[in-house]
């Protein structure tokens, strides 16, 4: 029987398989719960902003407590509220004890929001992320209300006038995500009467009140309507995005067109197209729209990084790297998408068999990224690639350290050793692996117990064990059906 043994080795590109739209800014209804309001962030706010794109909310919490208890800042307030509303979403709440806890996190993450409320500028965040605890914690009217003490509010200048008006786009929103459009309506007439709203914003809210409806062909006609009458960019081009379902990406690539028909030079509508075509895995498109929206300043950092990846995807590595490099300088929630699109290079020049080159890259990755999986996965395999198998059993080694229980890192481990003739310390691997889930390290040790060991049923064994794992594996059913047939009775 010619088993070989399995290793993915996976492309450090399948992050790219998997774009999720609500990671991508623009596309994405506005979050509730940013961790950090735009503005005057201060350096903890910002180094939370990284944590928590790192996964590493726990060590964010733990920064902004300590920040809050020297200084009771506004920004740090909010910033520290919004992590516990993420904190609290995340809790299982199937219990007594789970649904008490999430209650606590919550009614915390309230009173942090609402201290803030009085600082002016941080108005806004404030009042949403209040309104989004009581929403959390079932009380609607709580949350109304707070809208609209906020929007009640005197504004004394235009920076308090442009604050009033995210407030009334929030009720609005609020209003007609729950069937209650008349309200909702005369809000928007109010808000016209008392000039909080001028003709163009009221184009804008009436349409969010369609896009909440669900009236997706009113709301189509509407906002190519409303781009020739000059209302804005920005706005319309987040209604775009809901005059469509969510995987329609055909329909919103076309409307995205049409309303660049309408207005050629606004590079808002461009940018939205770039970012859609970029899902669509049309990535030569997407480098074309992204290229000229990268020095707008409107779209900040995140415009570089969508075309960095639009650049990675369409096989132009090398051009994609810059764009990558520029945004480690930006700190905050691109940080990683950074690291990745570096990892990505890296895997590009790994194919290439440019080997030193992708090294240099992965211990980049490293210095600011200690743990990550493909820097860890990728070293040891450039080195083994180079001919430098004590260098790669000492980068896995350095893996391990960093990732102890990582099934990938101990499977190829495993393999690498196994072919050095180092068999028991290789079993001892693969045991390590399949004991963390990976059906590769079942598979291989079923492949060996039945080459090395000659033992068939010992191998049917395993087979079964990465069968209960990986169902679909037809050539390891095969495998398990000739043990079978060979174990003695």
């Amino acid at each position: 029987m010619n088993m070989g043994p399995r290793g993915r080795g996976r492309c450090a590109l399948a992050w790219l398989l998997a774009v999720a739209i609500g990671s991508m800014g623009p596309l994405a209804a506005p979050s509730t719960a940013q961790v950090v309001p735009a503005g005057r962030e201060t350096e903890a706010a910002a180094q939370a902003v990284e944590l928590v794109a790192n996964g590493r909310a726990g060590e964010a919490e733990d920064l902004l407590r300590d920040a809050v208890a020297t200084k009771r800042d506004p920004v740090l307030l909010v910033a520290l509220g919004n992590v516990l509303i993420e904190r609290a979403n995340a809790l299982e709440a199937t219990s007594d004890l789970g649904r008490s806890l999430r209650r606590g996190i919550l009614e915390e993450a309230l009173a942090l929001h609402r201290e803030a409320e009085t600082d002016v500028a941080q108005r806004v965040h404030a009042a949403i992320g209040a309104a989004t605890c009581h929403v959390l914690l079932q009380r609607e009217q709580e949350a109304e209300a707070t809208l609209r003490d906020a929007i009640a509010r005197p504004c004394e200048d235009a920076a308090a006038r442009s604050t009033r008006r995210l407030l009334l786009g929030e009720l609005v929103r609020f209003l007609a995500l729950r069937d209650r459009v008349d309200e909702a309506q005369a809000v928007i007439d109010s808000a016209r009467s008392a000039n909080d709203l001028d003709d163009a914003q009221v184009v804008i809210e009436r349409m969010r009140v369609r896009a909440a409806r669900g009236d997706r062909e009113g709301l189509h006609a509407a906002v190519l309507q409303a781009a020739a009458d000059g209302a804005d960019p920005f706005e319309l081009s987040y209604l775009a995005w809901n005059a469509s379902g969510d995987g329609e990406f055909e329909k919103k690539l076309f409307l995205y067109s049409a309303l660049l028909e309408r207005v050629p030079s606004e590079l808002a509508y461009r940018y939205y197209r770039g970012a859609t075509r970029l899902l669509m895995g049309d990535a030569a498109g997407a480098v074309s729209d992204l290229e000229p929206c990268i020095l707008d300043p409107r779209f900040g950092p995140r415009a570089r990084s969508y075309l960095g990846r639009a650049l990675l995807t369409s096989g132009k590595a090398e051009a994609a790297l810059p764009h990558f490099d520029e945004l480690l300088k930006t700190r905050g929630e691109l940080t990683q998408e950074a690291l990745d699109g570096i990892v990505g290079v890296a895997v590009a020049r790994a194919r290439a068999r440019r080997f030193t080159e992708a090294l240099e890259l992965y211990e980049r990755v490293l210095v600011r990224d200690p743990t990550n999986f493909w820097s860890h996965v990728g070293r040891p395999l450039c080195h083994k690639s180079l001919g430098n198998v004590e260098r790669a059993i000492a980068a896995y080694e350095a893996g391990l350290a960093a990732r102890p229980d990582e099934p990938q890192l101990l499977n190829d481990f495993g393999l690498l050793l196994h072919a050095q003739g180092e068999r028991a310390r290789a079993r001892q691997l693969f045991e390590r692996a399949l004991a963390g889930g990976s059906a590769d390290g079942g598979e291989n040790l079923g492949i060996f117990a039945f080459q090395d060991d000659h033992d068939p049923r010992v191998a049917a064994g395993y087979f079964a064990r990465t069968l209960a794992l990986d169902p679909s594996r037809a050539r390891v059913r095969f495998y398990r059906e000739l043990c079978l047939a060979d174990a003695p009775p």
